[in-house]
Parts: structure tokens; C-alpha cells; sequence
């Protein structure tokens, strides 16, 4: 088997100096040698620049239109850079990430992160780390909707991680995860006119406006994980159930519980035909008399609707999603999700339902980790919306 040895700077001198040297390190490493597409499993792997650079256009209705750019770094074992061929997906020993982006309402961000499944797959790692300068448009306050909306900044950094071990013999993982994030909120534009703030809801803009405020949790996290690839799975299931803690005993400047209970579903109906179905709780739990900073309470999370736009103590979710494959590189997918936010547990079955709608495409970029890449199209209670794709829709 070849051996690679290629410095960083011949690289360089290749691709910057020698047009022929050029287009023969493309063929080498960005061309499949079975089918002769364009897959870039042999440069993430096997050169010391293997990374996945991802552009995207933001589209997000939160936050307007803006640009991002991320790059994935997959680190290998020495097993996986040498296998040519293989019939499943490989999962990859880690992969590293650096992202940042910029909008036109202002807001930007950037940040590093890092996925890892260490020890053949029996500990898995999650962990985040950056800092963001958000405005974004908060629809409710103090638990009452407002007829318009309040646009609000929020900077400061945030910290994520997770560690989970497999337990013996199973596909169950259980483990610990931690949170940060110390938010200074301001607002980003004056109050509209005719906005129908209370008393209060005024006390509580008031009370958390101009200051810093720390949310910092730890909880444990009990996971079902038997998919074809983590990555972008056809098969399998996904379950995961996660309780946190925020108190000031781990430098949490509000006290509060959060519970979110996931399921991830994957049938495949046929060779060509994958159909897939998601449903998501997230609940906030806290002593009558907390006020939960804005930003904390979960959202309707669905492709189509802005963030932030439906808000409560308690949120359900459920997404289906249809696969074509038209061949082993391209495959078109159709959509469709409803979401209920609520106040109160009790309430949501009452709660108004939002729907979305929409459809997109992939294309297998990776195929020796099954990483897909693409764009999808939704379209919300209040607008339509593109997302650039890359991996599992969820």
C-alpha cells in the first residue's frame, strides 16, 4: 500500500506553481477511482490538508442574510486511511471544526469544535467553544406574547461538552454533559411604538438588560444509539433523554432545570428509499418567582421557521422526511414538520400547531464516511427559507 509523506509546503508549491502538478493532485485525491465523481474521501484522509471546507449562504429569517464558512477536519486511524474500498460507511476517529459567520442585521460569530469516537466507538466526545454577537427578535416575554416583536443583542461566549461511554455489550451510552454561556443582553433597536409590554414584562426587559448574566449547568444523558453511521444514517434508531441543573453552586447566576427527550428514526424501505421521522420534548423547569432570561426558554426548532419565533417553558416537535436515491451520489428528499410551544406542560395539547413544509437534495461528497452535502427549501407559517446541508438533516 502507498505511503504519503507530502509536506505543507510542497503541497503549496504544487498547487500555487504547477498547473499540471495541479490537476494530478485533484485526479489523485478529489476523484473517485470506481466511478470517477467528484468525492473528496481520499484528501480528507490521506493528505496533511484534509479538511472539508463548507461556504454556505445564511438564509436564517432570525437573523437575516449573511455568509459562513466552516471547515471539517476528519482525523483517521491508520486502518481507515489504507481501505480503499468498503461496503458500509467508516466512522472516523474524531473530526475537528472551526466555523465562522457574519449577517447583515449585524450579528457574527465564530468558533472551534471538535466530535470524537474514541476507543472504537465505546466514548464518544462533544465539545464546543466561541463566542457570538446575536440581534435577534423575541416574539413573547415573562411567559405573554407581544403583537411586536422586541429586537435584542446578545454577545458573550459559550462553552459545550459531553462525554458518554458505551455500556458493555450494548448500544446504550451514559454519561455527563456541561454548559456555559455569560450573556450581556441590550436592546438592539428602540421598543416599536404600540408594543404591547406590560408592566410586567417591562420590569423583567428591565431587570436583564445592561448586565452579564452566567447560565452554567451539568446534567447526566442516557442514550439508545444502534444507526448505520452517526454521521448520516439509513438505518437505525437514535433515543436520547438528558436532564441539566443550573445553580449558582456551578457559577449559575439563575437557578433552573432543563429535560429534553429525542428520538431519531430511520427505515430503509427499500435500496432506494430511506424514510425518517423525528419527535423532540424540551422543557424549562424553575420556582415560581425566577425570571428565566429570554434566550433560555426552548423554541420550535424545525427547518422553515425562524429561530426564537415560537417560544415556551414547553416545546413538542415531529419531522418526517422522505429519501429518493436517483444513484449512489445524488438523492432528492422531501419534508414536512409541525411544532406546539407552550407555557405549560398541560397546554400544549391546545397550543396553536405550526407546520412547515419543504423539499432539497444531496450529493455524496465523502463516500468512505457516507458524508453527504446539499440544500434544502422550507417553507414556514411565515416565510420560506434555504438551508445549506451538510451531514444528517438532524
Amino acid at each position: 500500500m502507498r505511503k504519503y509523506s507530502t509536506s505543507l509546503s510542497s503541497v503549496f508549491a504544487c498547487l500555487l506553481f504547477s498547473p499540471a502538478a495541479n490537476a494530478d493532485f485533484f485526479n489523485e485525491y478529489m476523484i473517485d477511482p470506481e466511478d470517477g465523481q467528484l468525492d473528496a474521501s481520499r484528501y480528507i484522509s490521506q493528505t496533511p490538508l484534509g479538511f472539508l471546507p463548507v461556504p454556505s449562504i445564511i438564509t436564517e429569517p432570525a437573523v437575516g442574510t449573511g455568509l459562513a464558512l466552516m471547515g471539517l477536519f476528519f482525523h483517521d486511524t491508520d486502518k481507515n486511511k489504507h481501505t480503499e474500498h468498503t461496503e458500509k460507511p467508516l466512522l472516523p476517529k474524531s473530526i475537528s471544526i472551526v466555523g465562522a459567520m457574519k449577517t447583515e442585521n449585524g450579528t457574527w460569530g465564530a468558533g472551534v469544535g471538535h466530535i470524537a469516537f474514541w476507543q472504537e466507538d465505546t466514548l464518544r466526545y462533544r465539545g464546543f467553544a466561541g463566542y457570538a454577537d446575536i440581534n435577534l427578535d423575541f416574539y413573547s416575554l415573562a411567559g405573554r406574547e407581544l403583537n411586536k416583536p422586541i429586537a435584542l443583542n446578545l454577545h458573550g461566549p459559550g462553552v459545550l461538552q459531553q462525554l458518554t461511554k458505551r455500556i458493555p455489550g450494548s448500544n446504550f451510552f451514559a454519561g455527563v454533559k456541561q454548559f456555559y454561556r455569560g450573556v450581556d443582553i441590550a436592546l438592539a433597536e428602540p421598543l416599536l411604538t404600540g408594543n404591547n409590554i406590560i408592566d410586567e414584562q417591562l420590569a423583567v426587559l428591565n431587570d436583564q438588560l445592561s448586565k452579564k448574566i452566567n447560565t452554567s449547568g451539568l446534567g447526566g444523558v442516557l442514550e439508545f444509539d444502534n444507526r448505520n453511521n452517526p454521521l448520516n444514517p439509513e438505518k437505525g434508531f437514535n433515543y436520547r433523554a438528558e436532564y441539566m441543573v443550573f445553580n449558582d453552586s456551578i457559577g449559575s447566576d439563575v437557578d433552573y432545570q432543563s429535560a429534553q427527550i429525542k428520538g431519531l428514526n430511520y427505515w430503509q424501505l427499500s435500496p432506494k428509499t430511506n424514510f425518517s421521522f423525528r419527535y423532540q420534548y424540551d422543557g424549562v423547569f424553575a420556582d415560581g418567582d425566577t425570571r428565566l432570561p429570554v434566550y433560555v426558554l426552548p423554541f420550535i426548532d424545525l427547518r422553515g421557521i425562524a429561530k426564537s419565533r415560537y417560544q415556551g417553558t414547553d416545546v413538542l416537535v415531529a419531522e418526517v422526511e422522505l429519501t429518493y436515491k436517483i444513484n449512489q451520489r445524488w438523492r432528492i428528499n422531501g419534508f414536512t414538520g409541525l411544532g406546539k410551544a407552550s407555557y405549560s406542560f398541560s397546554d400544549i395539547g391546545s397550543a396553536d400547531p405550526q407546520t412547515t413544509l419543504g423539499a432539497g437534495f444531496r450529493y455524496l461528497i465523502a463516500k468512505r464516511y457516507g458524508f453527504t452535502m446539499g440544500l434544502d427549501i422550507a417553507k414556514g407559517p411565515e416565510e420560506s427559507t434555504i438551508y445549506i446541508q451538510a451531514g444528517s438533516s438532524w
